[in-house]
């Protein structure tokens, strides 16, 4: 019955946000407009502007790029929340860089005005939007704003069907629709449309300097309590009885997460005495933590990937939203890893024949649903 209310409750609300982002894309729209023409040079831009984990799944696919455009300049317009990463390990993919802050695009009227003149005055002619999932008041508007004379996308996969048919409209060329294949795969099928040639990898890598000093000398796995959306975060109860499990196998357990983890980390460390690198150590720090663990267990956040691109055993939990986008590595075949799904969720899949398919909406509420014990045995299962 809540699970019911909730549903209907975010169908009220939908209706007013797709409202709402069409009447701020016209607005943006006819300000980009406005800004002075400049000449075209053969210069390429790359936009991708989504998260961590969405980078994690793509980088891979940059060299490509060099490899379909020989001589055009290439400009990634990238994410500055995974800056650090780029900066470790991608600085020979492309030419040079532009870096976007996503609060400051839409919380700073000037600042956004200043970044749409920069990519006016650039000279691109061409761009490539590379993400999937496309929002319109942030790649769409940067890509106008650009004004190139050959611009390249995919067909959108947003939430709502009415923004996705507005977006694919402002584009000269569109990659044909994929099947319901993970983000990993889609984006070499991606790069391999654009470029003109084949791209082929087992799974996403990640190279890591095992110079970091690994403060745990026992065996460990690394917990990954954080997620950007409440409906991705596993209760710390749970959390704290899994822990407790783990040390009774001779694991150490060490918690991770971002800032925002850190009272939810102190919490569980106050009840299970765990090592804690929550909010205290770099994203390529992490990253080599994850690389050397027995295993990681993760909520369905970037650590998924990460802990996937590193290579090691990695078990997620999950409440089923776009499942066979990010949390399907198992299926896909790609890496060693395994989900443990909400029941609601494995009801609607069994329905489905336990084929990839969509839409599929979960709450916050079945996260809940999760039990330890599931937690635990298919851990024990995946080591």
């Amino acid at each position: 019955m809540l699970r019911n209310l909730s549903l209907a409750i975010r169908s009220l609300q939908s209706r007013k946000e797709i409202k709402r982002g069409f009447s701020t894309f016209s607005a943006w729209q006819q300000q980009i407009a406005a800004l002075p023409t400049t000449p075209k040079q053969q210069k390429l831009l790359i936009i991708r502007l989504d998260d961590i984990g969405d980078y994690l799944l793509f980088r891979n696919t940059l060299k490509a790029y060099r490899t379909g455009f020989p001589h055009h300049h290439i400009t990634l317009l990238g994410n500055t929340a995974w800056r650090s990463i780029y900066d470790a390990v991608d600085t020979n993919s492309v030419d040079d860089t532009i870096w976007l802050s996503k609060n400051q695009y839409f919380d700073d009227a000037n600042y956004r005005t200043q970044f749409w003149t920069t990519l006016r005055t650039s000279g691109y002619d061409t761009v490539v939007c590379a993400s999937r999932a496309r929002p319109m008041l942030l790649d769409d508007c940067c890509m106008l704003a650009a004004a190139p004379i050959r611009s390249i996308a995919s067909h959108n996969e947003l939430l709502y069907p009415a923004w996705n048919k507005l977006s694919d409209t402002l584009y000269t060329d569109l990659c044909p629709n994929q099947q319901l294949i993970h983000e990993f795969h889609w984006n070499l099928a991606f790069a391999s449309w654009v470029t003109g040639t084949e791209v082929k990898l087992p799974a996403p890598v990640l190279p890591v300097a095992d110079s970091t000093a690994i403060a745990v000398t026992t065996p460990y796995v690394v917990c990954f309590i954080g997620g950007s959306k409440k409906s991705h975060r596993w209760p710390v109860p749970y959390w704290i009885e899994l822990i407790k499990h783990l040390q009774q196998r001779n694991y150490t357990a060490v918690i991770a997460g971002g800032n925002g983890d850190k009272p939810t980390a102190e919490a569980i460390v106050a009840a299970t005495g765990a090592q804690n690198i929550t909010g205290s150590v770099t994203l390529m720090q992490t990253a080599a933590y994850m690389h050397q663990a027995a295993a990681i267990i993760t909520n369905d956040t970037m650590s998924t990937h990460m802990g996937i691109s590193v290579g090691r055993p990695t078990l997620i939990i999950a409440n089923g939203d776009n499942f066979y986008k990010f949390c399907g590595y198992k299926e896909a075949g790609i890496g060693h890893a395994d989900c443990v799904y909400a029941p609601a969720f494995l009801r609607a899949w069994k329905q489905h024949n336990y084929q990839p398919f969509k839409p599929y909406t979960a709450v916050s509420k079945d996260i809940t649903t999760i039990t330890p014990g599931a937690v635990i045995a298919a851990f024990a299962h995946l080591t």
